[in-house]
């Protein structure tokens, strides 16, 4: 039976985490440039949102495989081979992309709100 070090799955996993956040939102960004409300029109149409919402739940879901892959990374960076540094590399650049999907998300929503003075 081969032993191997419990390190390396975390380093596999932090990989794996961190290729698949990026794939992930590359995805989420192209739909996004299809789907985005324009800012300044009229309220978007219910569909719009409804998917608008949908892609900003898909922007935490993927920060959140970009922080399990950086924390899996971090904590299998012992392991040979060099996947648990892909990893954090991979992870962090997922984290980037989720984030300024994230605000891209916050300022779209916050031109939905329209304001009427009280009378």
């Amino acid at each position: 039976m081969i032993q191997q070090q419990p390190r390396t799955g975390l380093a596999v996993a932090s990989a794996a985490l961190g290729a698949v956040g990026i794939v992930m939102a590359m995805s989420v960004w192209v739909t996004w440039a299809f789907v985005r409300p324009r800012a300044g029109d009229a309220l978007p149409s219910p569909l719009v949102v409804v998917l608008t919402l949908v892609l900003g739940a898909l922007w935490v879901l993927i920060l959140v495989l970009a922080v399990l892959a950086v924390l899996f990374g971090i904590l299998g960076r012992d392991a040979a081979g060099g996947l648990a540094r892909a990893g954090i590399v991979f992870g962090s650049l997922a984290a980037l992309l989720a984030l300024a999907g994230a605000v891209a998300f916050v300022v779209s929503a916050a031109d939905w709100l329209t304001v009427v003075p009280a009378r």
